[in-house]
């Protein structure tokens, strides 16, 4: 079992919201450490009596904090939706009584609620940072005014997950508007616009996942407790409906839990804050960025979903008792590589070849390579757990590298064999002084699909570090640094070999690892020495990427960082094969991430583990281990 992320739930229950929050409070994965209410269903009192309600049946299972906020959008009055959820936002679950005419659901049994959400929220998101995940169910009311209070801690959040717009679809409250949106369109265009990690749930998919009357009977079948009995009152009306109860709070909230259950799209999206006809009205920028352009902030923009998967998850966690107990969450991973994997020939001689030229007197090795694999390998003898996601070929090759990297210790359950093409191969010619040429036939690498990275990103824990390389498809590196972003887990990017980057994949880069070559072409300005070196490091910053490490080889690494910048040495080496340098490099630094250590200590350790992976021959022969104390070390 994984450590619980910590989460903040705003809501304002609502039918779907209560059924969210019980999928969040009966959910492994998820530790509910507060609880906000935000008017918008039904007022703001009924909104937090509704909460404790919940709370309050499922006390033993969980406690968390409860806080009452806004009671009115930033502007304009508030509209509500009783007559979809009724007058007390539950379907009368207020009004039900016992046979001596006691509330059967009491609010004063649930946690008395605290005041100013936004404050708590802030708290939390100070407290937490890159660890906690937000998931917003109502109008961002609360959200927008967290902001106000302390935009930095607020951005600093791992995962901000809201339920609200209409992308492509029709609105359900006017035309082109949905609800949430509708009731405080200038909080929600504040939230979109804010730089925070966003990933929306808009009717596009949330349309899409439906429980119907007959499966919720089915499920509740001879349960007699207060929480089944409540779920079936509230779920009654609108699951008997010939559309079914639309799930759109329950799907956002399973998000929290299992990210891959969307697929989505980086996108700036904005709210149309006045007019008759399109208030709250969500309107992404679909045409990509102009030359010259300054980026807009983005957000992930959920477009498909699985919604079997989704009822199934709300089907074992939220009506079917005790189910959720035995739901195991997939093990973490610290560091997840998507990227390519090769077996490696190489050919040690006397000199390159020039065009042409043949050398002769030289020695075979045969060894595991591809950008990928070295760095997962790398970032395992750091010390860290990981996760590969790659492609190799039903062939000898893929067989014998698919053992190599289970002894190494790391995950390969998304590590596919392919019956269409053969396991990637590298041609690899190295001279005495480890100078090298490489040609690659990428083979099955080149069939790495965003389809088949959901193994491996479901691991992906918050605060983990996603890794990849521009050896397999560029829309399979967006797909997997999207996903990281959704689990709350740093980026970081080697683009190799160079090819130029969209936009959106710079966005989605925390940290971007080049070489001279790749670097000055990224940053459109030459790399001679380590001061130019440094130029292009800021530079890349400039361009987007949160920071950017420039390396030189034997004179070190040049970095940039916000308005901070500095060069760190290499330690002097007898250089046998350069080959798996950068990516030792690339593992240590991952690893180092991952363990929350600084920036600068970090490239110190990656420095001298690529000065170690030159010392001896292949990709990854000479990888360096992370030093473990022995007994006698700790005496």
């Amino acid at each position: 079992m994984t450590t619980p992320r910590p989460l903040v739930v705003d809501t304002d229950p609502g039918v779907d919201d209560a059924l969210a929050l019980v999928l969040a409070l009966r959910s492994p994965e998820l530790r509910v450490e507060l609880v906000t209410t935000v008017a918008g269903n039904v007022p703001i009192g009924a909104v937090t009596d509704n909460a404790r309600r919940l709370l309050a049946l499922l006390a033993g299972e969980a406690s968390p904090r409860l806080v009452r906020g806004a009671a009115r959008p930033l502007s304009g009055r508030l509209a509500t939706a009783a007559h979809v959820h009724g007058e007390d936002g539950l379907a009368g679950l207020s009004h039900l009584r016992d046979g001596r005419g006691a509330p059967l659901y009491p609010s004063a049994a649930g946690p008395r609620p605290g005041r100013d959400a936004a404050a708590a929220i802030v708290a939390s998101a100070r407290e937490h940072g890159e660890a906690l995940t937000l998931v917003a169910l109502g109008p961002l009311t609360n959200v927008a005014r967290a902001l106000d209070l302390d935009a930095a801690a607020m951005r600093g959040i791992g995962r901000v997950i809201v339920m609200g717009g209409a992308i492509a679809v029709p609105g359900n409250i006017t035309a082109g508007a949905e609800f949430n949106f509708h009731v405080d369109p200038l909080a929600a265009d504040r939230v979109l616009a804010s730089g925070m990690r966003v990933t929306l749930v808009p009717l596009d998919v949330t349309r899409q996942v439906r429980l119907r009357w007959p499966a919720v009977r089915r499920a509740l079948a001879g349960r007699r407790s207060l929480l089944a009995r409540a779920l079936r009152h509230v779920t009654r009306e609108l699951a008997a409906r010939r559309e079914g109860l639309v799930l759109h709070d329950p799907l956002a909230m399973a998000l929290a839990i299992d990210p891959a259950l969307v697929a989505s799209r980086a996108l700036p999206v904005r709210v149309e804050t006045a007019g008759a006809h399109a208030r709250g009205m969500s309107i992404a920028d679909r045409r990509g960025l102009p030359r010259g352009a300054v980026p807009a902030p983005t957000v992930d923009v959920a477009l498909e979903v699985d919604a079997g998967q989704v009822l199934d998850l709300v089907s074992e966690r939220v009506l079917t008792r005790g189910r959720e107990a035995r739901v195991a969450p997939a093990r973490a991973a610290d560091v997840v590589v998507v990227g390519s994997a090769n077996t490696d020939y190489s050919v040690t001689g006397p000199a390159l070849p020039r065009p042409g030229e043949t050398v002769t007197d030289g020695t075979l090795h045969r060894g595991f390579g591809g950008k990928g694999a070295n760095q997962a390998v790398a970032a395992r003898r750091a010390g860290a757990r990981v996760a590969l996601a790659a492609r190799l070929g039903d062939d000898e090759d893929g067989e014998r590298y698919l053992a190599h990297l289970r002894a190494e210790g790391i995950d390969t359950a998304a590590v596919a064999r392919d019956r269409r093409a053969a396991s990637g191969v590298a041609l690899i010619a190295v001279d005495t002084h480890g100078r090298n040429q490489i040609a690659v036939a990428p083979g099955a690498n080149a069939r790495l699909r965003p389809a088949h990275l959901p193994p491996a990103m479901r691991q992906v824990r918050a605060g983990g570090v996603v890794v990849a390389q521009l050896e397999v498809p560029l829309d399979t590196v967006e797909a997997a640094f999207r996903a990281a972003r959704r689990a709350a887990a740093r980026t970081l990017l080697n683009p190799a070999p160079y090819r130029p980057l969209p936009q959106t994949l710079v966005a989605l880069t925390d940290v971007v690892v080049a070489n001279e070559v790749e670097a000055a072409e990224l940053a459109g300005q030459p790399v001679r020495n380590v001061t130019s070196a440094r130029r292009a490091a800021a530079a890349l910053v400039a361009r987007g990427f949160a920071t950017a490490l420039v390396t030189l080889g034997a004179r070190g690494v040049a970095w940039h960082h916000g308005t901070k910048g500095g060069h760190v040495r290499a330690p002097e080496v007898e250089a046998v094969d350069t080959t798996g340098a950068g990516d030792s490099f690339v593992g240590s630094l991952a690893a180092g991430l991952a363990r929350g250590e600084g920036l600068v200590a970090c490239i110190e350790a990656a420095v001298q583990a690529a000065a170690r992976a030159v010392t001896r021959a292949g990709a990854q022969g000479a990888g360096l281990r992370r030093a473990r104390r022995s007994p006698a070390d700790s005496a």
